[in-house]
């Protein structure tokens, strides 16, 4: 029992072998699965822009809320702060596309167009096509309610 035939050896000392070469292996597996570092400020980029136009939206809502709303919310008043949550998000992405397109312009390489286009399409038309779907059912409310 204690004494090992020499091909259970060779196969234990291939194993090791395999497990030296996967324990070296594993740096060069982390430099491979971390992003670069274009990536990683995409990301970061991504989420600074969610919340800059929440942002914004939170303060156009908030704006309108002390200054034009009436003290009882009714429907027209609601769409009123529907309205101007939306049009501070638009505005936010607007002002976001345009700092994309003005970095783009002075050096093309440091805006990819997908990042340009996503950005225009997720912060400004979107939101936009929320605001009129919102408006449409308000306006239907407002026609078979009225």
């Amino acid at each position: 029992m204690g004494a090992r035939s020499p091909r259970s050896d060779r196969t234990a000392g291939s194993k090791v072998a395999q497990r030296e070469r996967a324990a070296a292996m594993v740096p060069d597996l982390i430099v491979a699965s971390t992003p670069p570092a274009g990536a990683r400020r995409t990301v970061t980029g991504l989420l600074l822009r969610f919340i800059s136009c929440g942002l914004l939206a939170l303060g156009f809502g908030l704006a309108w809320r002390l200054t034009l709303a009436p003290p009882v919310i009714a429907p027209g008043s609601a769409f009123a702060g529907i309205f101007s949550l939306l049009t501070g998000f638009i505005v936010g992405g607007i002002l976001w596309y345009l700092h994309d397109a003005r970095r783009r312009r002075q050096n093309p390489d440091s805006v990819s167009d997908e990042r340009l286009v996503f950005s225009f399409i997720v912060f400004a038309v979107v939101p936009f096509l929320v605001l009129l779907l919102v408006g449409a059912v308000w306006l239907l409310a407002r026609i078979i309610g009225g």
